[in-house]
């Protein structure tokens, strides 16, 4: 059964067809108008006709009933739904808990309710059975009320006997067990199991003896997976049946953590800055999680690593290599060679045996041959060092050798400067050359080797870069040895090449330039054709290569990875310091980065794992934040709902002479306080997450916003404050700014002030060289004074409630973007005579603002609403004209409105881009994401997902990919039914934009599915994939 919140209620039959796969039948309707659905299961009643349960509640009853559980039973033999029977429970009734029924259980459903749980079931002879038992709660010495709810369940079941685990909403996990005789219930158990970190949205008990718990609001987005330890049976303490029963939470002891999956939901704030030092690329910062387990996030583009082990060097190497089968390591410098070894503990030691090394010379390429021995190439000759430790040179007639490649059965070097090279092959255990040279007519710059087939013997290709700007591709095969294949023209000399299999059918090369591009192009392992080149700016640095099985690592100014992620090959950045050389060590990477040796593993991969995270804990839910122009350093507000902070519980425990154990509230969260209101002011560092500076705000006062402002040539933070600031209604008792001085060195704050207001400041930003407040419905203009801040200007702009404040970015002192809780943004210039706010342009539509960005052009403003929409609004030209030639607006304020209605503005917005997310925006930001990129519009949600919208310039492209769009929603609908059209204008017909996540799924449809779809947008399906991915590299990640 599939319930809807209001009215629709859909069965579905599930069969099978004669090939036994699923089919779903025609749905049966069990629609009840004027009802709301909280909740709904499927009662285990054996082999009778299915039945299910819901919670409902219908408005349209005069006599006002209240909330009802609600029997359906599907007849199969009629095929229709029947409502069989329903029964009032309490208002607090919100979630229902299938019990085992048939041989396994006594059927029927627990309801949850507010402080407590019943069991009820309507049974076969026409009675009905309830039991009521109500929630253990936690010892609150300040007498907390409030019950209980109950957010996640889960049933087991084992041999002859179920027990249910259910969580509450502050995190506890209570065991539920059942104590029945055929179909009667004779009692009902509860008692407290353990207590989770978060609140889970759901959870699961696996059969291998696990607990996954599946992020919730409270969760700050984190699934974590737990072992049981045991069944909390030797524990009998808080075991309850009726009365109020207390318990005392402790660790883990039934659970064990295993693992954790860091989430961002809910974001709530985020700003694109570059802090950290040496980094081309800026971070996102984003304020996340609620209650104790908040955090601000810095996010980077990139793959997470970890170091495992670093060794100092002698000086700096060259290169390094690993060689097979025998964990030794290589290490090159200007005139040696270091052999070292893994030691105890992941410890590198110089290796005992060096297999035959020559170590007094510097080595270019080094890898482990068949029957055991090994090849080592150096600037003076190829070194064939047997397994019996005999040893074969052979020296270059002339010169020396300035690069190789070598592999378990050939070789390749490159003889100086005379745009040759030669070939070596294994034949009886003994490294021969060939009789013929590799001439290439230029200058030799790098040289590889493609992978050796499984069915084969020898690699078929190599690639060899040249002076001339060219890769050139030769044969290796017997019968075709060293012939000239095909040639490729890059945009600079290579400094790296490497050709490997990605799996994909054709081979891969890469050649890394020295102007800091990388080419990747697809060559043919029969013909050596090159096809289908792609390249992207990795940095400054000339590019160096090293493959790693089916992957390649390129370094430049940061190191990145290509390998193949669903079907693709992705390029992904790795989150480390930047490298000179890598080579594979198992699984891990042993690198070279200036002096030091280290090695590193890569801990995930994928689209998921493209951000990697690390986090600053706070202790409540951050508000807001702004930086420090100088030191760089972060002022954060924090403020919590309904809770007490850490130390005015101790406070308060003191002041009452009572004595309570204190918990670590990031594991048991913090004390509940009906109410109340729990805020701090923090200064920390972004480059070490120490905190440098708090301030605790009295209990009672809630920290709203924030806003860096200057007055003169000193630097200070704002902060708005109410308190008893209560929701709903939206009131408090009193309201005020807090002005904080930064100190000389910009690493904490000093409280110069309290300026008392009339109503909530909502948003905080600096206008002519004052403080710009947005409170209630109007704006007012603040100048620093000694006592308090001095208003200088106030008028009433808005029609219900200002939610932020933008100035204009190319008029800052005249003009103001005011965005309304209800009515859209307001467009708003300021009389600098009369010192008043004048609305110019408005909205004719209601739009709930939830957050919104002004364009470099000025006139011209993103924003995303309440419910999930995002947004492009543009000022009418006749204003765009109009504010040009006047800045002030003093012809605009007397222009007639052209629609009927009281305080509206003369001109209302453009709409020119419209799109449904399905999320809520919390923050938009214009930025660019990589050095020499274009700049985007990034845009963070309350879940925790970072967006971009790309900007596209030119009528092909838009061409293209509205083509693709339409294909892929004509040829591809999702499984769902759900139309992809309809459900992007949910609110609003979708406008000038292309679903970015819809064309991309293009990499996941079958090969008949690609062809349709590239038959109808008349490209060929490497067309498109080259078409996404060059977008994609130029704006985004």
């Amino acid at each position: 059964m599939l319930a809807g919140v209001e009215r629709s209620k859909i069965v579905y039959i599930i069969t099978r067809d004669s090939e036994a796969r699923l089919m779903l039948a025609s749905p049966l309707e069990a629609n009840r108008s004027g009802s709301v659905c909280f909740d709904v299961v499927g009662v285990d009643v054996g082999y009778e006709n299915p039945v299910f349960a819901a919670i409902e509640s219908c408005y349209e009853d005069s006599e006002g009933s209240g909330k009802q559980l609600v029997y359906y039973e599907l007849d199969l033999g009629l095929n229709h739904v029947v409502r069989k029977w329903s029964t009032v429970v309490g208002d607090t009734a919100h979630k229902l808990i299938a019990l085992p029924g048939g041989n396994d259980g006594p059927s029927g459903v627990l309801v949850c309710l507010e402080g407590s749980i019943e069991y009820r079931h309507f049974t076969s002879t026409g009675e009905m059975a309830v039991y009521a038992v109500n929630i253990p709660r936690r010892a609150n010495l300040l007498n907390d009320t409030r019950g209980l709810m109950i957010v996640a369940s889960a049933v087991h079941r084992m041999k002859n006997a179920f027990f249910i685990l259910a969580q509450a909403e502050s995190g506890d996990l209570y065991k539920i067990t059942v104590d029945f005789a055929e179909d009667s219930v004779r009692r009902v158990g509860i008692k407290y199991f353990d207590t989770l970190a978060t609140a889970a949205s759901s959870i699961c008990i696996l059969k291998a003896g696990f607990l996954f718990a599946a992020a919730g609001g409270e969760s700050g987005g984190s699934h974590q997976l737990y072992q049981f330890e045991n069944l909390g049976d030797d524990d009998g303490a808080c075991f309850s049946a009726e009365g109020l029963s207390y318990f005392q939470p402790h660790e883990l002891s039934s659970l064990a953590l295993v693992d954790e999956i860091e989430g961002a939901c809910p974001m709530l704030k985020s700003q694109v800055l570059h802090v950290a030092v040496g980094e081309d690329a800026p971070q996102i910062y984003a304020a996340c999680g609620t209650g104790a387990r908040s955090s601000l996030k810095i996010m980077r583009h990139g793959a997470e690593v970890s170091e495992l082990a670093v060794s100092e060097l002698p000086a700096t190497p060259r290169a390094v290599w690993t060689v097979g089968g025998s964990d030794l390591i290589v290490v090159s410098f200007a005139g040696s060679t270091l052999a070292l070894a893994m030691g105890e503990g992941d410890e590198l030691a110089e290796a005992d045996n060096a297999l035959g090394l020559a170590l007094d010379e510097a080595t270019l390429a080094v890898c482990g041959v068949e029957g055991g021995g090994i090849v080592q190439v150096t600037p003076r000759a190829v070194r064939h060092v047997m397994s019996d430790g005999r040893v074969t040179e052979w020296v270059p007639p002339m010169g020396v050798i300035s690069c190789a490649a070598v592999n378990t059965r050939q070789a390749v070097v490159a003889l100086g400067r005379s745009g040759e090279c030669a070939y070596f092959e294994m034949h009886a255990g003994v490294l021969r050359e060939h009789a013929e040279r590799l001439s290439v007519g230029s200058d030799v710059t790098c040289v590889a080797l493609a992978p050796i087939p499984q069915s084969r013997l020898l690699a078929p290709l190599v690639a060899v870069g040249c002076e001339d700007q060219t890769v050139r591709v030769h044969a290796l095969e017997p019968h075709r040895c060293l012939e000239a294949l095909s040639m490729q023209a890059v945009a600079d000399v290579a400094h790296a090449v490497a050709v490997v299999d990605h799996g994909l059918g054709d081979l891969a090369m890469y050649a890394g330039l020295r102007n800091g591009l990388l080419v990747r192009a697809q060559v043919d392992p029969v013909s050596g054709d090159v096809d289908d080149t792609r390249t992207r700016f990795l940095g400054a640095r000339p590019v160096q290569l090293c493959p790693s099985g089916q992957s390649v690592v390129a370094l430049s100014a940061t190191p990145w990875l290509c390998h193949v992620q669903q079907g693709r090959v992705r390029s992904t950045p790795l989150s480390y310091d930047m490298l000179d050389y890598v080579a594979p060590l198992g699984d891990n990477l042993v690198c070279v980065a200036g002096a030091s040796l280290r090695i590193l593993s890569i801990d995930r991969l994928g689209a998921s794992a493209a951000l990697t995270c690390a986090s600053i804990p706070l202790a409540f839910t951050p508000r807001g934040f702004c930086v420090h122009d100088v030191s760089r350093y972060f002022a954060v507000i924090e403020a919590e709902h309904g809770r007490w902070a850490p130390a005015h519980y101790a406070a308060k425990l003191e002041e009452s002479g009572a004595e309570d154990e204190a918990l670590p509230p990031e594991q048991f969260g913090l004390v509940r306080n009906a109410g109340g209101w729990a805020s701090l002011v923090r200064v920390l560092s972004p480059f070490d997450g120490e905190t440098v500076f708090l301030d605790e705000l009295p209990a009672g006062h809630a920290a709203v916003c924030l806003a860096p402002v200057r007055f003169g040539n000193d630097s200070y933070v704002a902060v708005g404050c109410a308190v008893g600031l209560s929701l709903r209604p939206r009131s408090c008792e009193s309201a005020s700014i807090r002005l904080y001085k930064w100190t000389t060195d910009g690493t904490g704050l000093e409280l110069v002030h309290v300026t008392p207001l009339d109503d909530v400041p909502q948003s905080l930003m600096q206008f002519n060289g004052m403080l710009l407040v947005a409170a209630g419905r109007g704006l007012a203009l603040f100048d620093l004074g000694i006592r308090r801040l001095l208003k200088k200007a106030q008028s009433v702009v808005a029609p219900h409630l200002i939610s932020s404040v933008h100035v204009h970015p190319t008029h800052p002192d005249n003009w103001l973007f005011v965005a309304d809780v209800q009515e859209s943004v307001l467009l708003v210039a300021f009389n600098h005579t009369a010192r008043v706010f004048h609305v110019i342009v408005d909205d004719s539509l209601p739009r709930y603002i939830t957050s919104m960005r002004a364009l470099e052009d000025g006139f011209t403003v993103v924003a995303g609403d309440k419910f999930g929409s995002i947004f492009v609004l543009r000022a009418p030209e006749p204003v765009v004209k109009s504010l040009d030639v006047d800045p002030t607006a003093a012809r605009l304020l007397y222009e007639k409105p052209t629609r009927s209605g009281a305080d509206i503005a003369a001109h209302c917005w453009q709409s020119v881009a419209e799109f449904h997310l399905g999320d809520i925006v919390t923050s938009i930001d214009v930025c660019a994401l990589a050095p020499h990129a274009r700049p985007v519009i990034l845009y963070t949600t309350l879940l925790g997902a970072v967006n971009v919208a790309v900007p596209m310039v030119s009528q092909s492209d838009v061409d293209f990919f509205l083509a693709l769009e339409a294909a892929i929603r004509k040829h591809c609908p999702p499984i769902s039914g759900r139309d992809h059209l309809s459900y992007r204008s949910s609110f609003m017909p979708v406008r000038s934009v292309v679903d970015g996540d819809l064309c991309e799924s293009f990499y996941l449809l079958t090969h008949e599915q690609r062809e349709l779809v590239s038959d109808t947008v008349d490209r060929t399906q490497q067309d498109i994939l080259k078409k996404m991915e060059d977008v994609r590299s130029m704006f985004a990640f």
